[in-house]
Protein backbone atom coordinates (compact mmCIF):
# COMPACT_ATOMS: atom_id res chain seq x y z
CA UNK A 1 0.00 0.00 0.00
CA UNK A 2 1.10 3.47 -0.92
CA UNK A 3 1.48 6.02 1.95
CA UNK A 4 -0.94 8.76 2.27
CA UNK A 5 -0.21 11.88 0.63
CA UNK A 6 -0.94 15.36 1.34
CA UNK A 7 -3.70 15.68 -1.12
CA UNK A 8 -5.76 13.34 0.93
CA UNK A 9 -5.59 15.39 3.97
CA UNK A 10 -6.37 18.53 2.26
CA UNK A 11 -9.29 16.64 0.61
CA UNK A 12 -10.68 15.53 4.01
CA UNK A 13 -10.66 18.67 5.36
CA UNK A 14 -12.04 20.22 2.25
CA UNK A 15 -14.97 17.61 3.27
CA UNK A 16 -14.96 18.26 6.82
CA UNK A 17 -15.33 21.87 6.19
CA UNK A 18 -18.10 22.13 4.55
CA UNK A 19 -19.92 20.96 7.62
CA UNK A 20 -18.25 23.44 9.76
CA UNK A 21 -19.09 26.27 7.05
CA UNK A 22 -22.81 25.15 7.14
CA UNK A 23 -23.25 25.45 10.99
CA UNK A 24 -21.40 28.88 10.92
CA UNK A 25 -23.79 29.91 8.01
CA UNK A 26 -26.96 27.93 9.56
CA UNK A 27 -27.33 25.99 5.87
CA UNK A 28 -27.81 22.79 5.55
CA UNK A 29 -27.26 22.77 1.73
CA UNK A 30 -23.84 23.60 2.48
CA UNK A 31 -22.65 20.52 4.25
CA UNK A 32 -25.17 18.10 2.48
CA UNK A 33 -22.31 17.27 -0.06
CA UNK A 34 -19.97 16.35 2.44
CA UNK A 35 -22.26 13.71 3.75
CA UNK A 36 -22.86 10.38 2.34
CA UNK A 37 -26.95 10.09 1.41
CA UNK A 38 -27.21 7.47 4.17
CA UNK A 39 -24.83 9.02 6.85
CA UNK A 40 -25.48 8.31 10.72
CA UNK A 41 -25.25 10.19 13.63
CA UNK A 42 -25.16 9.91 17.21
CA UNK A 43 -24.44 11.39 20.62
CA UNK A 44 -25.88 12.90 23.29
CA UNK A 45 -27.77 16.31 23.04
CA UNK A 46 -29.24 17.60 26.04
CA UNK A 47 -28.48 14.60 28.67
CA UNK A 48 -30.46 12.72 25.80
CA UNK A 49 -29.49 10.31 23.17
CA UNK A 50 -30.03 11.41 19.74
CA UNK A 51 -29.22 8.43 16.94
CA UNK A 52 -30.37 8.41 13.50
CA UNK A 53 -29.82 9.84 10.33
CA UNK A 54 -28.70 12.48 9.20
CA UNK A 55 -31.17 14.44 7.94
CA UNK A 56 -31.15 15.23 12.55
CA UNK A 57 -28.67 17.34 12.02
CA UNK A 58 -29.99 19.16 8.76
CA UNK A 59 -33.28 20.35 10.52
CA UNK A 60 -31.69 21.48 14.13
CA UNK A 61 -28.87 23.49 11.40
CA UNK A 62 -31.51 24.90 9.39
CA UNK A 63 -33.74 25.84 12.47
CA UNK A 64 -30.57 27.33 14.70
CA UNK A 65 -29.82 29.64 11.55
CA UNK A 66 -26.14 31.23 11.41
CA UNK A 67 -24.03 32.17 14.21
CA UNK A 68 -21.19 34.40 13.39
CA UNK A 69 -19.67 33.41 16.69
CA UNK A 70 -18.70 29.94 15.94
CA UNK A 71 -15.02 29.01 16.22
CA UNK A 72 -14.35 25.66 14.57
CA UNK A 73 -11.16 23.91 14.41
CA UNK A 74 -10.85 20.39 12.42
CA UNK A 75 -7.96 18.15 13.49
CA UNK A 76 -7.47 15.01 11.17
CA UNK A 77 -6.40 12.22 13.44
CA UNK A 78 -6.23 9.55 11.40
CA UNK A 79 -6.55 8.33 7.48
CA UNK A 80 -5.67 4.87 6.24
CA UNK A 81 -6.22 4.18 2.55
CA UNK A 82 -9.77 4.61 1.79
CA UNK A 83 -10.70 5.25 5.69
CA UNK A 84 -10.52 8.84 7.86
CA UNK A 85 -11.59 10.13 11.17
CA UNK A 86 -11.51 13.50 12.08
CA UNK A 87 -12.09 15.43 15.33
CA UNK A 88 -14.25 18.56 15.09
CA UNK A 89 -14.53 21.05 18.05
CA UNK A 90 -17.41 23.54 17.13
CA UNK A 91 -17.26 26.24 20.42
CA UNK A 92 -20.27 29.22 20.97
CA UNK A 93 -22.77 27.80 18.42
CA UNK A 94 -25.57 29.47 20.03
CA UNK A 95 -24.33 29.22 23.17
CA UNK A 96 -23.73 25.46 23.01
CA UNK A 97 -19.90 23.82 22.46
CA UNK A 98 -19.43 20.30 21.29
CA UNK A 99 -16.91 17.79 20.24
CA UNK A 100 -17.59 15.61 16.86
CA UNK A 101 -16.03 12.69 15.56
CA UNK A 102 -16.53 12.12 11.86
CA UNK A 103 -16.02 8.62 10.01
CA UNK A 104 -15.49 9.24 6.42
CA UNK A 105 -14.24 6.88 3.10
CA UNK A 106 -13.28 7.36 0.30
CA UNK A 107 -15.95 6.32 -2.29
CA UNK A 108 -15.36 6.50 -6.13
CA UNK A 109 -12.59 9.01 -5.58
CA UNK A 110 -14.46 10.96 -3.55
CA UNK A 111 -14.43 11.84 0.68
CA UNK A 112 -17.40 11.42 2.36
CA UNK A 113 -18.64 11.85 5.78
CA UNK A 114 -20.51 8.77 6.77
CA UNK A 115 -21.17 8.91 10.33
CA UNK A 116 -21.18 11.42 13.10
CA UNK A 117 -20.38 11.03 16.93
CA UNK A 118 -20.70 13.76 19.18
CA UNK A 119 -19.94 15.14 22.20
CA UNK A 120 -22.21 18.42 23.51
CA UNK A 121 -20.72 20.34 26.50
Amino acid sequence: MEKIKVSDYEAVVAVVSKYARGCKEGKSDIMRPAFHKDAIMYGYLNGSLSEGSIENLYGAVDSFGADENAKTRIDVLSIEGTAATVRVTLEDWHGIAFTDFHSLLKIDGEWKIIAKVFHQY
